[in-house]
């Protein structure tokens, strides 16, 4: 498990990539992996609100147009344009900016946890802090 602090920005798309090895640095193959991200407004879960969630599963095919733009998912194929092999160990999270533009700026706590649906053995990657920073700009973009 890592500890890694991030920061949203209201209102705009936000997605990063972690990359899961093992203890030799081999990248673990996620082939029957499931994953699952929260946000919450304390550390605790029976008393945390939490303010996002984002999951994955199995087979699933992401779109990857602009449909997106209102979603927030776990990508165990890494990032946009989520095509990369499970094998790579690649984790791609993506929350789309109509999804952070509801977000109250604040700060607020995470982790990211990963199960095996063979061995439902669950092991947590990442925890930490999510700063969410107000955004100034509420005018859409003309199309």
């Amino acid at each position: 498990m890592s500890l890694y602090n991030f920061t949203i920005n209201q209102g705009a798309t936000c997605q990063f990539t972690v990359n899961y090895t093992d203890s030799a640095g081999a990248k673990v193959d996620l082939a029957g992996y499931e994953a699952a991200l929260q946000i919450k407004t304390n550390y605790y879960s029976d008393s945390g609100n939490s303010i996002l969630n984002a999951s994955s599963s199995i087979g699933e095919a992401y779109i990857t147009n602009q449909n997106i733009t209102g979603s927030s998912f776990i990508s165990v194929s890494g990032s946009y344009p989520f095509t990369t092999p499970v094998a790579s160990g690649s984790i791609g999270i993506y929350i789309g900016y109509a999804e952070t533009n509801d977000l109250t700026p604040g700060e607020y706590f995470y982790d990211l946890e990963l199960t095996n649906t063979i061995t439902y053995e669950r092991v947590r990657l990442l925890e930490g802090k999510v700063k969410v920073d107000k955004s100034v700009t509420t005018l859409e973009p003309v199309a």
